[in-house]
């Protein structure tokens, strides 16, 4: 139940630092969502991993 709370504020967290990127002028709107996606992804993966070897 808390891994989809923490998996949206990250999306938006990682969402409002690419704005802030692409208002200033560092890196380009349209790669701005697939490196969010990736992050979550891999975010995702890690995380589902330490779970399982805590276990």
């Amino acid at each position: 139940m808390l891994k989809p709370a923490i998996l949206a504020l990250v999306r938006q967290v990682l969402t409002v630092v690419g704005t802030a990127l692409v208002a200033k002028g560092y890196v380009e709107a349209s790669d701005v969502e697939p490196v969010i996606g990736a992050l979550l992804t891999i975010g995702s993966v890690v995380w589902s991993v330490a779970y399982k070897r805590a276990r």
